[in-house]
C-alpha cells in the first residue's frame, strides 16, 4: 500500500522548521485595525481562549462512522429503487466518486435521497446536446453516468480498524452526527463557509487553480466559476427552487470575512496550508493543476481584502507548522489547518491513508502542551465526496438568490476540548458555518455573526460545558503506521474537488 508521510523527525527538520517559522515570523502581526462593524474582543466567560479547526476532506458521516454505537448511521441505502447494502472499503479508494453539485442532485433525487447509485462521469455534446454543451451542468438528458459496475461504490464505509483514532477521539470527546455541509456543492464552498459563513452562490470549484484571486490571468481562455441562480434553465428539468448554474466571473471576492473582525478585536489568527510550489516550477500545467499548488485549499485567497492585505502574512506553509507553532508556544487564537497529500481523508488515486496518524500528531501535540486547558480542537471534513448517507439534509433558500444553496450531506464532526462532554454524541443540529459561529461567539461576542449561514448556525451550544474542572488529557495511542507517516515530508497537496 502506498503511504504519504509528512514531516521529517530529526534535529535538521526540525531546524528547517525552526528557520521557516522565523523567515514567516510576520505572521504574528495583526494590523490594528478599528471598525464601527466590528467590537474589541468581548468580556467572556468562556476560559476557550484558542480555537484549532481541522478541515479533512470528501466523507461522509455514514463512511466513516458506519455502526458506532449510539450514533444516527445506516447499513443499507437505496440507489433509483434498488437496495444497496454498505460494504467495508479500504480509506484508499482508487476512484474518486464524483460530487459537484449536480452530483447532489442526483444524489438527493428531489428529497428522496435514492439517485445514490449514478454518478455523473461526462457529458455527451452530440446530438440534442450539442444546444446545450455549455449548459450541460444542468441538463440530466446530456449526463453521461458509470456503468453499473460502479454502481455500489458509494456505498462503502472505512472499517474501523483503519481509522481507529478518529474512534476513540470520537468516543472519548464529543461526537457530531447531525453535522451537515453548508452548501450543497463541492469542497471550495465548504472552506469559504470557514471564514466568511457563505460560498458568495458559488456552486462548484472554480474552473483552474489556484481557486481565487491567484487565478493565472489568461485572456484567450479565462478562468470562471459557476454560480447558482434561482429559477429553471432551458430545457426546465429542476424546479426552480433548486435553482440553475450560469457562468460567471473567476472568485476574487470582496465579501467580508471573520478577519475584519479578528484584526479589529486583536485576535490572532492564521491559516495552516501546503507547500506552494518552488519559484523555478510554474504554477500550472496545461491541464490547470500543479502537484505543488496549494491555494485550491486556502480560503482566504478569494478574499480580496486578505489576499492583497497585510493579513496574507497570516497564511502560512507548509502545514506542518502547525506542530512547530505548538510546540514553541508560537500557537495563535485562531488556527485553521487543511491537510496535505495522503493525510487528508480524500479518496482517488493520489489519496495515501496517513489522515488518522496526522490529527494524532495534531491532538496529541496540544493535549500535552501548555495549551490544552484553554483550547478547543473542532475536526470536520469540509463534504460529502458522493459517499452514501442516509440523512436527507435539510434545505434552506439562500436570502439573495431564493434558491436551494444548502445544506450538504452530513459530515463527521469531532470536538475536543477540556470543557467538551465526554463519551457524548451529539444529535443537534450542526453545519459547516458552526465553527464560525463558535469563533465568533468566543472571541467577538454572544450575538456577534456577519449575519450569513453563519447566524443559521448554531456554535456547538449542546457541546461544552464551562463550569467543569477541565478534563486530563490522555494521549490518543497512535496508530501502527504513525512513524512511517511522520518519518518523510509530503511531496506536496493531492488535486481535489
Amino acid at each position: 500500500m502506498k503511504r504519504y508521510v509528512f514531516i521529517v523527525l530529526g534535529l535538521a527538520a526540525l531546524a528547517l522548521a525552526a528557520a521557516c517559522n522565523s523567515a514567516s515570523s510576520t505572521h504574528n502581526l495583526v494590523p490594528d485595525a478599528s471598525t464601527s462593524l466590528f467590537a474589541r474582543r468581548h468580556s467572556s466567560s468562556s476560559p476557550i481562549t484558542h480555537i484549532v479547526i481541522i478541515m479533512q476532506e470528501n466523507r461522509s458521516f455514514d463512511n466513516l462512522f458506519y455502526g458506532f454505537p449510539g450514533a444516527n448511521t445506516a447499513t443499507y441505502g437505496y440507489g433509483h429503487g434498488k437496495k444497496y447494502t454498505l460494504e467495508a472499503h479500504s480509506i484508499v479508494l482508487t476512484l474518486d466518486i464524483p460530487h459537484y453539485h449536480y452530483d447532489f442532485l442526483e444524489d438527493y433525487d428531489g428529497g428522496k435521497n435514492d439517485g445514490w447509485n449514478l454518478m455523473v462521469a461526462n457529458h455527451e455534446t452530440t446530438g440534442e446536446c450539442k444546444k446545450w454543451v455549455y449548459n450541460w451542468v444542468n441538463e440530466p438528458k446530456c449526463w453521461i453516468f458509470y456503468g453499473s459496475s460502479y454502481y455500489k461504490f458509494p456505498f462503502t464505509y472505512v472499517p474501523k480498524s483503519e481509522i481507529q483514532p478518529y474512534w476513540t477521539m470520537a468516543s472519548r470527546y464529543t461526537l457530531g452526527d447531525d453535522n451537515f455541509a453548508s452548501d450543497n456543492g463541492p469542497s471550495y464552498g465548504q472552506h469559504l463557509e470557514l471564514v466568511a459563513g457563505q460560498e458568495n452562490h458559488a456552486s462548484e470549484v472554480p474552473s483552474v487553480m489556484p481557486w481565487g484571486c491567484d487565478a493565472p490571468k489568461d485572456p484567450s481562455s479565462p478562468p470562471f466559476e459557476f454560480y447558482l441562480k434561482y429559477g429553471q434553465a432551458r430545457p426546465p428539468t429542476f424546479p426552480a427552487i433548486f435553482g440553475h448554474e450560469v457562468k460567471g466571473p473567476n472568485p476574487c471576492y470582496t465579501i467580508t470575512s471573520i478577519a475584519k473582525g479578528l484584526d479589529a478585536a486583536k485576535v490572532s489568527w492564521r491559516w495552516y496550508k501546503q507547500p506552494t510550489p518552488p519559484p523555478s516550477e510554474p504554477r500550472q500545467n496545461s491541464s490547470g493543476f500543479n502537484k505543488y499548488d496549494s491555494d485550491w485549499l486556502d480560503a482566504f485567497d478569494s478574499i480580496k481584502a486578505v489576499r492583497y492585505g497585510p493579513d496574507e502574512n497570516n497564511i502560512v506553509t507548509p502545514d506542518t507548522l502547525v506542530l512547530t507553532d505548538i510546540a514553541h508556544n508560537n500557537l495563535a487564537q485562531v488556527s485553521w489547518v487543511m491537510p496535505h497529500e495522503g493525510a487528508s481523508d480524500h479518496p482517488g488515486a493520489k489519496a495515501g491513508d496517513c489522515g488518522p496518524a496526522w490529527i494524532t500528531a495534531i491532538v496529541n501535540a496540544i493535549g500535552k502542551s501548555s495549551y490544552w486547558n484553554s483550547t478547543a480542537i473542532i475536526i470536520s471534513w469540509d463534504e460529502w465526496g458522493g459517499f452514501f448517507d442516509h440523512v436527507v439534509p435539510p434545505q434552506y433558500q439562500n436570502p439573495v438568490t431564493g434558491a436551494y444553496e444548502g445544506l450538504g450531506y452530513r459530515t463527521p464532526l469531532i470536538i475536543i476540548s477540556p470543557y467538551a462532554k465526554q463519551h457524548y454524541i451529539s444529535h443537534s443540529q450542526h453545519e459547516t458555518a458552526s465553527a464560525l459561529h463558535f469563533i465568533e461567539k468566543t472571541f467577538l461576542g454572544p450575538t456577534f455573526t456577519l449575519g450569513l449561514d453563519d447566524k443559521r448556525a448554531d456554535a456547538y451550544d449542546d457541546v461544552f460545558n464551562y463550569s467543569q474542572q477541565p478534563t486530563k488529557f490522555t494521549k490518543i495511542p497512535e496508530p501502527s503506521d504513525y512513524q512511517t507517516c511522520m518519518s518523510v515530508q509530503s511531496p506536496g497537496p493531492e488535486i481535489d474537488y
